[in-house]
């Protein structure tokens, strides 16, 4: 395939220039005026956009600034960087009519108009193949969300949104098709690309459907505890209906086996035998406490549940999303490696975590803040500190939800 004297440019998920088949990087930042102008450009290429939406769209908030003077200044910029550029023999930007329009002797492509044209010849096909085969064209050629480095610009974040409505929208439709050809590996493939982009519940589920189809019943099941902890834990949702009648499903799966006891005990053995507490995901945990209740009722033995959370240096709910992301992985690491081997715990939150300590009474439960504490202590995160909430397991209740503990917001005491 000929390159020669061809512009393509990639918008799903990046900014990618290629000429005549050659990536091509104009700036080191994609985000400088200048760049944010030309990528309007290609988008709105061949019609071009006009001054005022232009002067909105990049001085709109600066109520200082001279939109039009500013608007000039960066268009002369754009033009000297072109200019210095293989594209400069080539591209022209032209002022016609109130509007810029980016002018070019080079066929100029870009994925975002293919994907147009695919959805358009989708929509009007009057035959299932034709229609399926755009359909996955359509499909290939989005990567990820439109120019996902200009989300604070509303025109590419409203722009963004359209085409991920039309990505869903054309997934929705290869949904209905594929199954019926027996094409599963295809769709699951579309499945698992669809989960590492968004990771949506109703993706997790057609990836289990897929599997569950192909007879991969532990692949299946991997995929349910991956959807479980997402939800749970970068979410904070639950898993709706349809996620557990999946894991219902799979529970019932394969039964036809013919395992000894012997071959199934080693199954369900740990792979390794790790130190530190087992972690679990939230909805095991629940299992995992109710079946504590109810060997306590026999055995007379006591048990806590601890709720840790992350605040700022004064108490208050912590906020700040980046010092989370760093602190939530040490106080997971501080709870694992200060717990017994017969303990569990797991991540309810993105900042949250629930400790079962089984046999342990108050004094005994005291002890082991002190441990995680200081292990946290021993690596924290800078302005992040650690808060914590004790209830005995009573074993009349159901979990409980650690209602005693209400965050401290601003204007409130500490």
């Amino acid at each position: 395939m000929t390159h020669e004297n061809q512009i393509h440019v990639r918008m799903f998920g990046d900014l990618v220039l290629e000429y005549n088949g050659q990536p091509l990087e104009l700036e080191r930042s994609r985000t400088t005026k200048a760049m944010r102008v030309l990528q309007f450009l290609l988008y709105r290429y061949p019609k071009g956009v006009s001054r005022e939406r232009l002067m909105d769209a990049l001085f709109g908030e600066d109520s200082t600034a001279d939109p039009a003077n500013n608007l000039n200044v960066t268009i002369s910029q754009l033009r000297r960087r072109l200019s210095k550029s293989p594209l400069g023999q080539v591209t022209a930007i032209r002022l016609q009519g109130g509007r810029y329009l980016l002018e070019s002797t080079a066929a100029i492509t870009t994925d975002v108009a293919q994907f147009e044209r695919y959805m358009a010849q989708a929509a009007a096909a009057d035959d299932e193949d034709r229609r399926l085969n755009a359909l996955l064209k359509a499909e290939a050629l989005y990567q990820g969300d439109f120019l996902p480095h200009l989300a604070a610009d509303d025109w590419a974040m409203t722009t963004a949104a359209k085409y991920r409505m039309e990505y869903f929208d054309c997934l929705q439709s290869i949904q209905q098709l594929l199954p019926g050809r027996g094409e599963w590996e295809a769709l699951l493939a579309i499945a698992t690309k669809a989960c590492s982009m968004h990771p949506l519940e109703e993706f997790y589920c057609l990836r289990i459907d897929c599997l569950m189809s192909l007879e991969r019943y532990q692949e299946a099941k991997q995929v349910y505890d991956q959807a479980v902890r997402t939800l749970t834990e970068e979410f904070v949702v639950k898993p709706s209906e349809e996620l557990v009648k999946r894991f219902q499903l799979l529970s019932l799966a394969g039964q036809e086996s013919h395992e000894t006891i012997f071959e199934l005990n080693n199954q369900l053995q740990e792979p390794d035998r790790e130190t530190g507490a087992y972690y679990c995901s939230y909805p095991s945990f629940i299992d995992v406490y109710r079946m504590c209740c109810r060997m306590i009722e026999r055995s007379g033995q006591s048990a806590c549940l601890l709720l840790y959370w992350l605040v700022d240096s004064r108490g208050r709910t912590l906020t700040d999303t980046g010092k989370i992301a760093q602190a939530a992985p040490r106080l997971r690491g501080a709870i694992h490696n200060s717990l017994r081997r017969g303990d569990a715990f797991t991540q309810h939150g993105r900042d949250r975590f629930l400790v079962l300590l089984i046999g342990a009474n108050r004094e005994n439960s005291a002890i082991v803040e002190q441990r995680i504490e200081q292990r946290y202590k021993a690596d924290p995160v800078r302005g992040v500190a650690l808060r914590h909430s004790m209830q005995t397991v009573d074993t009349r209740m159901p979990l409980p939800n650690s209602g005693i503990w209400r965050p401290i917001h601003e204007g409130q005491e500490v």
